[in-house]
C-alpha cells in the first residue's frame, strides 16, 4: 500500500515550524545590541534552521520539492518572473514608505545592530540576503501557498493570507514596514501563483533587498513620490 498523505495537521505543523522562528527573531532586534550575537541569532533562527528542516523534509521523502516551490523554468518565463517581481518588488520599497509617512501607527521598536567588521558586512549584503531570499520565498510563498490551499483554492485568500503573514514577519521595524512588507508579499505570491515556482522570486527578493541595503544602486532611480 502505498504511504498515507500528509494530514492537515502535519503541514500546519511544519508551517509554525518554519514561519515561528522568524516572528520571535525580531525580538532580537529589540534586545540584542552586540552585532556578534545579534547575526549568531539571525543566521540560526531564520536562514539555517528553516533551510536544514526543509532539506529533511524532502531528503526523508516526507514533503516534495514541488511543496516548496523548488521547479525549475524555461529561460523566458524565468526572467519574466524575475524582471517583473524585482522591478514591482522594489519600486513597492522604496516608494511606500513615503506615501504611509504620515499614517499614524508604531515606529520600528528596534533595528538591526551596525555591523562592526567590513569582512562580515560585506558578506551579509551578499550571501546573507540571498539566504533571505531563499528562506522567505520558501517559506512565505512557497509553502505558504501549499499549506493555505488545503483549506481553499481562492486565489485572492492566499494572497491575502501569505501577505499578511509575511508582513507580519516584520513587525519589530513598525506597522509602516508590516504593510509594505506585506504589499511586496502579495505582489510575489501573484506571481507565484502564476509560475509555480519559486528560484526567480528567490533572486528578485534578493535584489529588492540589496537595493535597499547594500548603497551600491542609487534608491533616487526607483523613487516615484
Amino acid at each position: 500500500m502505498p504511504p498515507a498523505a500528509p494530514s492537515n495537521a502535519r503541514y500546519l505543523s511544519v508551517a509554525l515550524a518554519l514561519a515561528g522562528p522568524f516572528y520571535l527573531n525580531d525580538f532580537a532586534s529589540i534586545h540584542v545590541t552586540d552585532w556578534r550575537s545579534w547575526l549568531a541569532i539571525d543566521y540560526a533562527a531564520v536562514k539555517l534552521l528553516p533551510l536544514a528542516l526543509v532539506a529533511w523534509l524532502i531528503g526523508t521523502r516526507r514533503m516534495t520539492a514541488r511543496e516548496f516551490g523548488l521547479t525549475g523554468q524555461r529561460g523566458v518565463p524565468f526572467l519574466c518572473a524575475f524582471l517583473g517581481a524585482a522591478l514591482a518588488g522594489t519600486l513597492l520599497d522604496q516608494n511606500g514608505y513615503r506615501l504611509l509617512a504620515a499614517l499614524p501607527g508604531y515606529p520600528a521598536l528596534g533595528r538591526m545592530p551596525e555591523i562592526g567588521s567590513s569582512a562580515w558586512n560585506r558578506f551579509d549584503l551578499t550571501a546573507g540576503l540571498l539566504l533571505v531570499g531563499i528562506v522567505e520565498e520558501l517559506v512565505f510563498r512557497a509553502y505558504a501557498c501549499t499549506v493555505i490551499e488545503r483549506y481553499t483554492r481562492g486565489a485572492a485568500a492566499t494572497v491575502a493570507i501569505s501577505s499578511i503573514a509575511f508582513g507580519l514577519a516584520h513587525w519589530s521595524l513598525g506597522l509602516n514596514a508590516v504593510l509594505v512588507t506585506a504589499a511586496v508579499g502579495a505582489v510575489f505570491m501573484a506571481i507565484y501563483l502564476a509560475t509555480r515556482s519559486a528560484p526567480a522570486l528567490m533572486l528578485a527578493h534578493f535584489i529588492v533587498n540589496f537595493i535597499d541595503f547594500a548603497g551600491v544602486v542609487p534608491k533616487s532611480i526607483f523613487r516615484l513620490v
